[in-house]
């Protein structure tokens, strides 16, 4: 006569974990020889690895690169060196101009801060001023806002400056996110390219903080690994919750 048996606790909480267990192995061996593949096998979100989008060899190289045009909303401050009276923060017009003491109206939409500074000092020295000097800041760029999406603590549409700016007002990277893994998109000539990065290069000093411009898109990546032991966890806490487990 044959005696049927319970399985012990220990054979059954492997038999529920071990799918998740597979899992965790597999992600590991991912992330171990992601380094020797090129970053066009990298899955940034889905939403943007599908259409024209053409990712860099090699992470960390630089984007595309273009310096910031003054757009109406923007928010300069404008500053002449030793005539503190002249200084002044100014809003972009829905026209693109701003208005400034002395020379009145100067236009602003469409141009870099040097070539507004080059106008501003020179209105000022045609009639008031020997020589100016003349200083424009972007303070607030409503044009220079950038979207963060995917693994941050904060998704949203941020102003920012660099990489490493957008993520710091996106709240850094959460407990799943691959910090090897955060693409920049961005449509240049009509085509979307996306770059990967790795913070933690960066922050090491190993690679340059990349600028980004408004309009592009940073997606963080999850990380397998992580994806794969919150699973396991999971599994383990659904387990201690069976009878007799």
């Amino acid at each position: 006569m044959s005696i049927e048996r319970e399985p012990s606790s220990t054979g059954l909480l492997f038999k529920l974990a071990a799918p998740s267990i597979c899992l965790l192995l597999a992600a590991c061996q991912q992330t171990t020889s992601r380094a020797d593949q090129p970053a066009a096998t990298a899955t940034p979100a889905a939403a943007y690895a599908a259409g024209d989008m053409r990712s860099s060899a090699a992470a960390g190289t630089a984007a595309p690169s273009r310096e910031y045009r003054i757009l109406p909303q923007d928010m300069l401050e404008i500053s002449v060196y030793q005539v503190p009276a002249l200084n002044r923060t100014a809003q972009v017009d829905g026209t693109g101009h701003i208005a400034l003491p002395l020379i009145g109206g100067v236009k602003a939409g469409g141009r870099t801060a040097r070539e507004l500074e080059a106008d501003i000092a020179a209105k000022l020295g045609a009639k008031y001023l020997k020589s100016p000097q003349v200083t424009v800041f972007v303070k607030d760029a409503l044009g220079q806002r950038v979207t963060i999406d995917g693994a941050v603590r904060k998704p949203g549409v941020y102003s920012a400056n660099t990489l490493l700016q957008a993520m710091a007002q996106a709240g850094g990277v959460d407990e799943l996110g691959d910090r090897d893994s955060v693409t920049i998109f961005r449509v240049t000539d009509q085509q979307r390219a996306g770059v990967r990065y790795s913070l933690d290069a960066i922050r090491a000093g190993r690679a340059s903080d990349p600028p980004v411009y408004g309009g592009d898109t940073i997606i963080v990546d999850e990380s397998g690994a992580r994806v794969a032991w919150r699973a396991v966890k999971d599994v383990a806490g659904a387990a201690r919750m069976v009878p007799g487990l």
